[in-house]
């Protein structure tokens, strides 16, 4: 990389991690590290974020970049560098850290005591997982009974204890068999059907989330959050989540970063109580929207004082609880929008937000000409997001969030630089031109 022979190489082998620290924390103290990370470190106040910030200044600085213009929203997966680790080796793996911990915090006749007391004896291993027959049906069964009755044995032995090391394993042997085991009625454990919802897949990065970017594309790993001006193609915000949470949950990280008045997304941002907080901050979210139909909820007469809904026809309903709205079959059934509204011929049936009025203002917004256009260009962050992509890497090179946020922030720098050597190296040739 500097162009230097190997023998004569100077360069410490800890230097890249160093610096990788100092990027992160500004420091390369252990114990201050230990206390940011307990404190809980957020990127955007790191140095390595701080220089991404450098690159947007200095996109205003040359005129490339406005930070008031209308900008566009979306997210893309990052694979987890992490293996996806099946459930017994999930199990075992979460049962092996907290019999290390407890190891590293008692003296060795209470460690003895307590593997005694386990009825598996390979948490002292180096293995993966046990050594069973793994196409014998029984066996497996077995193995979970050993699993689990092993968790709960440890969970009474460290009940009490103040360690954070055995307090975080603790916590984390508990969530992995909650997401994945179920006892039955007659005491035995089974494994649970279907995927739980934010469910841990790995023990060596605990962070790391199954994911969907459709209902075809799963993915396992984290995502990013990335926000674009798209006159100048530069990234003007970048945050990075657990690959299960939904996309909207990052909105109001990103408006943190940058804050223009229209920000431009997918219906995955058209949550009610995210445009809501975004709108508090100065921002309005508008997302793709259909022309409404005469029958579209739109067009009900919503009176939130008198707590009533009227439908176009004229009829009148009281919105209950939850928000729901219930219009009788035998109203519907005179209403000349009838095949259409109500095809069941069992009557209307709507749901009232608490954010009834924002929504309908935005999508009629959205419906309105200029921002029409402005999002049927939306495709334009799509075409960024695969550029900033060769940039940051589809897979994650570092475990857990924190690092692999960082990793997408050195992509996003390294993306926007990229713009701006384009634009002034364009800039020069025009001037040359002209001149």
């Amino acid at each position: 990389m500097c162009n230097v022979a190997l023998p004569e190489c100077t360069i410490h082998p800890t230097t890249l991690h160093y610096f990788r620290l100092r990027l992160l924390f500004g420091t390369i103290d252990r114990a201050e590290i230990a206390r940011m990370k307990e404190e809980g470190i957020r990127l955007r106040e790191t140095p390595i974020h701080r220089i991404f910030e450098e690159t947007k200044r200095a996109g205003v600085a040359l005129g490339l970049l406005d930070p008031e213009a209308a900008q566009y929203i979306d997210s893309t997966y990052i694979l987890g560098a992490a293996a996806v680790q099946d459930t017994f080796t999930l199990l075992f793996q979460g049962l092996r850290q907290v019999v290390q911990a407890h190891g590293r915090a008692v003296d060795a006749e209470a460690q003895e005591a307590v593997l005694s007391a386990l009825r598996r004896s390979e948490y002292t291993t180096d293995r993966k997982k046990p050594d069973i027959d793994w196409q014998d049906e029984a066996a497996r069964a077995m193995l979970l009974i050993d699993l689990v009755q092993d968790a709960a044995t440890l969970l009474t032995v460290c009940e009490g204890m103040d360690t954070p090391a055995v307090c975080e394993a603790m916590a984390q042997m508990e969530r992995l068999v909650a997401q994945d085991v179920e006892v039955t009625e007659d005491g035995k454990a089974t494994i649970r059907k279907g995927v739980a919802k934010d469910r841990q897949c790995s023990v060596v990065d605990s962070e790391m989330r199954h994911g969907r970017k459709s209902k075809s594309k799963r993915f396992n790993g984290y995502k990013a959050h990335v926000a674009v001006e798209p006159t100048s193609r530069m990234v003007t915000a970048i945050e990075t989540t657990e690959g299960s949470l939904f996309d909207g949950a990052a909105t109001e990280a990103i408006l943190e970063q940058t804050n223009p008045v229209v920000m431009g997304g997918d219906n995955a941002y058209a949550a009610p109580e995210h445009r809501a907080a975004a709108l508090l901050q100065g921002t309005a979210i508008l997302t793709p929207t259909a022309e409404a139909k005469p029958y579209d909820k739109d067009n009900f007469a919503l009176d939130e004082a008198a707590g009533t809904v009227t439908c176009p026809a004229g009829e009148t309903a009281t919105i209950g609880k939850g928000g729901k709205v219930k219009f009788s079959a035998k109203s519907c059934g005179i209403c000349p929008f009838h095949d259409e509204c109500n095809p069941s011929g069992k009557g209307r049936t709507l749901t009232i937000s608490s954010h009834e009025a924002l929504q309908r203002n935005l999508r009629a917004a959205a419906r309105s000409g200029a921002w029409a256009e402005f999002l049927r260009l939306r495709c334009k962050i799509e075409h960024t997001i695969a550029h900033f992509i060769r940039w940051a890497g589809r897979k994650g090179r570092y475990f857990g969030k924190l690092k692999t946020g960082l990793q997408m922030v050195f992509g996003a720098i390294g993306y926007n630089l990229d713009r701006l050597g384009h634009y002034h190296v364009s800039k020069m040739m025009q001037t040359g031109l002209e001149t």
